[in-house]
This record gives structure tokens, C-alpha cells and sequence, in this order.
């Protein structure tokens, strides 16, 4: 059996203080299960799609940049956890000028690790450099600081942040126990603020696979203004087979949703093919049977309509 390597671990003053709450417990405790896994360093594969240090471009329209390696803790599902030992530095400079060369990225998500974990200071510096560059026409910020120390947003942030919009910021959120005054508060700074909130969950096993759970964390979440955008299933980063649900489970969560929550609290299940195949969207199948122009549906009762498409 081949030996598997610990990754680090790490909590903040914040985790620790609703770490009781056993759903939050779970995603940072170190298991040991971790040690006996299956897995890859890069299950994404971006490091060969990394034309410059930190700058990932899988999408023709868009780049993730992953400004740092550090995170205000460590989650123990992480997709990029082999950064946490093995990360290869941001080199902003190169990014801009390969962004600047390659007008069809429209988009750049700011990612990590967890770029609040930066100052104010560097964080600006980067968002003045992007908005500069006239193709780029809005940014999205990637982070749990919600969730993980919700403290991080004050006004002094607010105000740096707001000068640099159309900004949206994509907040990670696994269970509604992550749903406390201080995360609540930090909402409104951001949304208040004209920064608006998409939310990104990760189904995990023993978690979350339960759609009551969810049923709750997304609709609390649009109470909030904050939009569920992807519930991902978890990815195959090596220490990840505890976590994983299977697609199989995930179809039967989300068709449950389907039929009873508002389609505004419905996030699209997506999970990330292996060696750089990119996302996927799946949905139940609804579609019975297909002949020319004759469809048969099953809708989220399980009765079957007929519709004649045009």
C-alpha cells in the first residue's frame, strides 16, 4: 500500500468557537480515513492549464487565479489541498500581461486558498490591475470568509471592494449550522454594499447529502439574498472518499429539491470531470422517450406528460 502523505491541519479562533456543531466539526477535523484513499494531487488538472504561475485558463472566456495558498482553515475535502505544501507562488505581473494578450477572457475569478486571507492592500492591487484591462467586463472573489471568519469583512474592506464593481463575490457554504450573527452581518456589508452574493455548496457524505439540510441552507441562504449557484459534488482529490456521494444519490437529492423548493433557491449540481475534462451539469432525466417531434415527460410528481415540439 502506498503511504499518504498528511496534509496539514488548521483551525481559526472563529471554527473553534461553533465547532461543536458536529456538521462543521466534520469538514475540518483531520479523519484518518484520510490516510487510506484513493485520489490525485490535481484532480482538476490545472496545473496543465497554468500558462503562468497561479493563473488557471481551462474556459476560453475566463481565468481563475489562485492568489494564494492560505485559507483561514483548512477543509478537509479541499481540491486544491496539494497547494497547501506545494504551491507554486501568484506571479501577477505575467497574469496581467497574458490576460492583457488574450482578449476573449472576459471574466477572472479571484480564488486560492482564500484571497480575503491577503490585506486590503493586495487585494486592491490586483483589482485595480484587472479593471484595468478593458476586455474584463466583472470579476468574481471565491472564498469561505463567510463561513470561516466572517469578522474579515468591515467596512474598511467594503469600501476598497465597492470602488472595483461590477464584483461579485462566490461564497462557499456547506450546511446552515455555518449560519451564525456574524456570518449574517458580513452578508449585509457585502450585498448592502451592491456586491452581490452567490452561494457554493459541496455535497458531503454524513453532511449534507440529505435534502431537508439543504432545503434549508438554500433557502435560508435566498432569505439572505444570496443566490445558490452550484452544489458540487466532491471532487477526487486523494483524502476526498470519505466525502464523496455518488452521482447516482446526488440525482436523487436534487429531484427531490426540484419538487419542492422555489426555483430561486436551486443551485445546478455540477461536479469536475478528471485530467481537465471540465465541469458537467446534470439534472434527473426528465425526458421518457423521443420520437421526431413527440416528447414524453416525467415531471417532479413522476407523472408523464406528452408534449409536440415545434
Amino acid at each position: 500500500m502506498r503511504k499518504i502523505k498528511q496534509h496539514p491541519f488548521l483551525l481559526n479562533s472563529y471554527i473553534t468557537s461553533i465547532i461543536h456543531k458536529k456538521p462543521i466539526k466534520n469538514q475540518f477535523i483531520f479523519s484518518f480515513l484520510e490516510y487510506s484513499d484513493k485520489g490525485v494531487n490535481d484532480p482538476l488538472d490545472e496545473k496543465s492549464h497554468s500558462p503562468v504561475r497561479g493563473l488557471v485558463h481551462r474556459y476560453p472566456d475566463r481565468v481563475v487565479l489562485t492568489i494564494t495558498n492560505k485559507c483561514f482553515a483548512y477543509c478537509r475535502f479541499c481540491f486544491r489541498k496539494d497547494n497547501w505544501n506545494n504551491f507554486e507562488g501568484f506571479d501577477l505581473e505575467n497574469a496581467i500581461k497574458y490576460i492583457e494578450k488574450n482578449k476573449k477572457i472576459e471574466e477572472v475569478l479571484i480564488s486560492g486558498g482564500d484571497p480575503f486571507f491577503l490585506n486590503n492592500t493586495k487585494i486592491e492591487q490586483i483589482l485595480k490591475r484587472l479593471t484595468a484591462i478593458k476586455h474584463i467586463k466583472f470579476i468574481r472573489i471565491g472564498t469561505r470568509v463567510l463561513s470561516a471568519m466572517p469578522s474579515r469583512i468591515n467596512i474598511q474592506t467594503i469600501n476598497i471592494l465597492k470602488k472595483y464593481k461590477p464584483l461579485w463575490i462566490a461564497a462557499h457554504i456547506n450546511h446552515p449550522d455555518e449560519i451564525t450573527g456574524e456570518f449574517i452581518k458580513a452578508v449585509h456589508l457585502f450585498t448592502d454594499n451592491g456586491m452581490p452574493i452567490l452561494s457554493q455548496t459541496v455535497l458531503l457524505k454524513n453532511i449534507n447529502d440529505d435534502a431537508k439540510i439543504l432545503k434549508n441552507l438554500f433557502c435560508t441562504l435566498v432569505s439572505l439574498n444570496i443566490k445558490p449557484y452550484y452544489l458540487f459534488g466532491c471532487d477526487q482529490a486523494i483524502g476526498n472518499s470519505n466525502f464523496r456521494v455518488s452521482i447516482k444519490r446526488a440525482l436523487e437529492i436534487m429531484k427531490t429539491l426540484r419538487g419542492n423548493i422555489s426555483g430561486i433557491c436551486m443551485p445546478n449540481f455540477a461536479f469536475d470531470l478528471p485530467n481537465g475534462g471540465g465541469k458537467i451539469i446534470l439534472e434527473p432525466d426528465r425526458i421518457l422517450k423521443h420520437e421526431d417531434k413527440h416528447y414524453l415527460f416525467k415531471n417532479f410528481e413522476n407523472k408523464e406528460f406528452g408534449y409536440e415540439d415545434i
